[in-house]
């Protein structure tokens, strides 16, 4: 009588050990093509948005210096200066005419609500480290016009352009609440201000706030000429300084 072959018991154990060893490497594995994906999405859409803005780019001008001087002109002449500006600012720098995303950080003072309103190229390399084109104003002083000038003229030409460090453009009443949430901002976003150019009038205690002996920040303040010949000047140093300062990625 011939026997039957010995019946291979199946081991439950061996299959829950094989299940606890691929599933975690499977999820695992997941988890890193998903994170790839995702970064691979966002560096696609970061590089359309470096091309769009690229297309708005216009270069530095008397003519486009002007345009802007005298509307923020009337602007700051306005009872609602304060609030204007800000718009004006957010409309310029916008997606739509120079292809910045525009920041506002709104606060109460006394006198009402105040904006401290920016707009950056951000690092590719070293995003927390910020280059930052500063200009202060105040409602009724009209000499705010041509620094705010200077400021657009610059993030118009140099707009789309990639660099290594964060190039940021701020524009903030001339008081020590605004520098204050400047400051704020800074240290919320853990940035570290490596160099700071002050166009026109200089808020009080702006260094003692923004701690830039600390921080080892290099502050330049740059007076604003009479003529446009000069501003224009200005305006192109300060933007070869400023691209310098920020490094090819």
């Amino acid at each position: 009588m011939s026997q039957s072959p010995p019946t291979i018991e199946s081991d439950p154990g061996r299959w829950i050990r094989a299940a606890l060893v691929i599933f975690p490497a499977g999820t695992v594995l997941l988890g890193i093509a998903s994170f790839g994906i995702w970064q691979w999405n966002k560096d696609r859409e970061a590089d359309r948005s470096f091309q769009y803005a690229l297309a708005l780019k216009r270069e530095i001008s008397a003519e486009g210096l002007e345009r802007h001087e005298n509307r923020l002109r009337g602007v700051l002449r306005q009872a609602d200066a304060m609030q204007a500006v800000p718009g004006y600012l957010g409309s310029t720098l916008g997606e739509e005419n120079m292809g910045y995303a525009v920041r506002r950080h709104r606060f109460d003072t006394a006198a009402g609500e105040h904006t401290v309103v920016d707009a950056e190229l951000s690092g590719k390399q070293m995003p927390r480290e910020v280059v930052m084109v500063l200009v202060p104003y105040s409602a009724g002083d009209e000499s705010g016009a041509r620094a705010l000038a200077v400021m657009l003229g610059i993030a118009h030409e140099v707009t789309g352009m990639a660099r290594q460090r964060t190039l940021r453009f701020a524009a903030l009443p001339a008081d020590a609440a605004a520098v204050k949430v400047l400051a704020d901002k800074l240290r919320e976003e853990s940035d570290r201000l490596m160099h700071l150019h002050v166009l026109g009038m200089t808020p009080p205690d702006l260094e003692e706030v923004l701690r830039t002996k600390a921080a080892g920040t290099v502050v330049e303040r740059h007076a604003l000429p009479a003529g446009m010949e000069e501003t224009v000047a200005l305006a192109k140093a300060l933007r070869q300084t400023a691209l310098g300062e920020a490094g090819e990625p």
